[in-house]
């Protein structure tokens, strides 16, 4: 492993449940990084580190102008994150399509934060979030069923947040992501039903709700299958838990109509 790359979440510390900001650390170990290509994900990148192609659908969220977690853009007027990455009702906005958190891409105020009903944490981890105006754009398409992902998948997660095991800052301005699988064992202590990952990097500060995505067995193809919520502090370890997207399919669909 080189270096910690970030990513915000909520983590689970010597058993204790604390919530935090997450980050990944990312070494060149082996391919298979989801790209993207008009709404399909294909495997572009080879190793971890820092993204170079585009993830048009991946987003920077900001809370009064500061940035806070990563997310996804899942329709022309929706974004979809972890419930913990916006505790408030107002003061976000989203900057979509650009590989660098603070510059680029199209911004769009959010107007309405959904979190799940029976959010406390770290259950039901996940929200939408409503934009003040529709960007039309490429989206990723989402694993809904238990099918779309099983133990040993490979599997990629991305987000922006402190290249450092204590979670410190600064954090990088480019988007990062690691390369790895779904586990059955890595985060079997996050009391909570998860998308376990084990990559070549570790989450650390800086990007709680971004994406896992996952080489789904039952279509062949990359799906957007997770939202981080829990991690380790320090980083190092490898792991995260995901809050799972098929297990929340019908609230999500109930609430954007998708």
């Amino acid at each position: 492993m080189s270096r910690p790359t970030p990513r915000r979440l909520a983590l689970l510390l010597s058993a204790l449940a604390l919530v935090l900001f997450g980050a990944f650390a990312a070494t060149p170990v082996h391919a298979a990084p989801p790209g993207d290509g008009g709404g399909v994900i294909t495997p572009d990148i080879v190793g971890g580190g820092y993204a170079t192609t585009g993830r048009p659908w991946i987003a920077a969220l900001h809370s009064n102008g500061s940035f806070t977690c990563t997310s996804s853009q899942i329709s022309a007027s929706w974004i979809l994150t972890a419930a913990h990455c916006v505790p408030g009702n107002s003061g976000y906005s989203v900057r979509i399509g650009s590989l660098n958190r603070s510059s680029g891409g199209t911004v769009r105020n959010v107007d309405s934060v959904v979190r799940h009903p029976n959010f406390n944490w770290p259950a039901y981890d996940i929200a939408l979030l409503h934009l003040s105006q529709p960007f039309t754009n490429t989206y990723a398409p989402m694993a809904k069923v238990s099918g779309d992902f099983a133990v040993n998948q490979a599997a990629t997660i991305y987000g922006w947040g402190s290249e450092h095991a204590d979670w410190s800052g600064p954090l990088p301005e480019r988007l990062k992501f690691a390369n790895g699988n779904v586990s059955s064992t890595s985060c079997a202590s996050s009391v909570m039903p998860a998308i376990c990952t084990q990559t070549d990097g570790s989450v650390a500060g800086g990007d709680s709700g971004g994406p896992a995505i996952v080489l789904s067995p039952r279509t062949g193809t990359y799906l957007l299958a997770g939202v981080c919520a829990v991690g380790h502090k320090p980083a190092g370890s490898g792991w995260a838990a995901y809050t799972p997207i098929f297990r929340h399919w019908t609230w999500i669909s109930q609430t954007t109509g998708l």
